[in-house]
């Protein structure tokens, strides 16, 4: 009896310590993903928020970008978003669009709670018949890329990722 009870205590003590282990690791900034990305900014044209077609690289303009794909009910994009929004004035140098496949309504609303809608380089674009989820092969969110002035590819990041890490990308 006493074996068995060791025993279970063992492996409830195993299975807590590896629970707890995986636990610290949420909400940690997620790391550089190998480069799996096309390494060009894709040029698809979409409907930005005022229901515009506008070509990916007429918002890039020449400068670096960034570029996140996200879904503003995903608890780690509204947590990404709101930490970008909250330093929104350190990526002034820097184009930042925003891609998602849900309905324009909801895409407008997140974009006025994050208070980032009129900033003249943030743009949201709504990929409706998911050419760029296909394209980029997005599998999860927030989705984010790092493009260079010329649009080629500098870091791909899936998960929460610290803004710091960002804006030293983006300033390459």
């Amino acid at each position: 009896m006493k074996k068995t009870n060791l025993i279970i205590l063992l492996v409830v003590l195993l299975g807590g310590a590896t629970y707890m282990g995986y636990l610290s690791q949420i909400g940690t900034p997620a790391t550089a993903a190998p480069v799996s990305a096309p390494s060009e900014l894709p040029d698809f044209t979409l409907n930005d928020i005022n229901g515009k077609a506008t070509s990916i690289h007429e918002v890039a303009g020449e400068k670096p970008t960034l570029f996140i794909y996200f879904n503003s009910t995903c608890h780690l994009c509204q947590e990404e978003l709101g930490e970008l929004s909250k330093r929104i004035e350190e990526f002034k140098d820097y184009s930042i669009i925003l891609t998602t496949v849900q309905p324009l309504d909801e895409m407008i609303d997140f974009a006025t709670g994050l208070g980032i809608k009129e900033k003249n380089n943030v743009h949201f674009l709504l990929d409706t018949n998911m050419e760029v989820a296909s394209f980029l092969q997005i599998r999860s969110v927030p989705s984010i890329y790092c493009y260079d002035a010329d649009k080629q590819l500098v870091a791909e990041y899936v998960g929460i990722t610290k803004i710091d890490l960002l804006l030293e990308k983006l300033g390459g």
